[in-house]
């Protein structure tokens, strides 16, 4: 057994004096994508841009991230209280979930709402119990995540089901009265103490029009929305199971 663990110290340790280069080298061919031929949009999952809780795991592993904040879901990155966010394609999808109480559990997202119910009554045959899962529809905001300083855009979505439902009604009205392609804006996101009917208070969205496309990005939005439109790209919705937060939790306050 010691020895097993010394091997496993040893294996993980960085040499000394070595220096991971934070900016790639000329060697390093940049845009071939070699090794990557194989992968598909379905072997991929996309980042979800979400707001820390009062429940939220994130807290866990970073003790200076505050209620109210953004964050990426797959990096983990704290994103502070504002990010700019372009809008490319927007879709709704019906996810299946279990009760968290009952041992939680993510049945897959669906297209429609029949093929979220034939995967209930699939896992219904295979053992669980019915009462125990919910079918949630979800509006989903695929977009590109700007950074103002470096002026580059990577992709993220944000899943805005229940509570948040109800701003991401309001924005695509905000999106369809500004008229032209969906991505041709850029939208502050940030976040409001809100509360439901029940007084639960929780972290809810928030979007404001900030203002027009920069030319790259929109040049990188419009090549995005040619492959989400025609391609089945997957969120990363399997490490977002409901929490008990009011703002993602109660279904009666959309």
């Amino acid at each position: 057994m010691a020895t097993a663990k010394k091997s496993t110290e040893v294996a993980t340790q960085q040499p000394a004096g070595l220096v991971f280069a934070q900016e790639a080298p000329d060697y390093i061919k940049q845009g071939a994508g070699r090794g990557s031929e194989e992968v598909k949009a379905s072997d991929m999952v996309l980042p979800r841009l979400e707001i820390v809780q009062s429940q939220s795991p994130i807290k866990e592993t970073d003790d200076t991230i505050r209620d109210g904040q953004l964050f990426n879901s797959v990096t983990q990155e704290n994103l502070g209280d504002m990010v700019y966010f372009v809008p490319v394609y927007y879709r709704m999808e019906w996810l299946v979930w279990k009760d968290a109480d009952k041992g939680g559990g993510f049945f897959g997202s669906h297209s429609n709402e029949a093929d979220a119910r034939a995967r209930v009554i699939e896992e219904v045959e295979n053992g669980e119990n019915e009462e125990d899962l919910e079918i949630v529809d979800t509006p989903v905001q695929y977009g590109l995540l700007v950074n103002p300083t470096t002026g580059t855009a990577e992709q993220i979505v944000m899943s805005m089901a229940k509570t948040k439902a109800k701003v991401s009604r309001k924005w695509n009205a905000m999106i369809s009265i500004a008229g032209g392609d969906r991505f041709s804006r850029v939208y502050k996101v940030s976040s409001f103490r809100d509360e439901n009917k029940k007084g639960q208070k929780f972290f809810n969205y928030v979007v404001q029009p900030a203002g027009f496309t920069p030319k790259a990005i929109y040049e990188q939005a419009e090549k995005i929305y040619e492959i989400l439109k025609t391609q089945d790209f997957r969120v990363a919705h399997e490490s977002a199971a409901p929490e008990k937060d009011a703002g993602s939790s109660d279904r009666g306050d959309i």
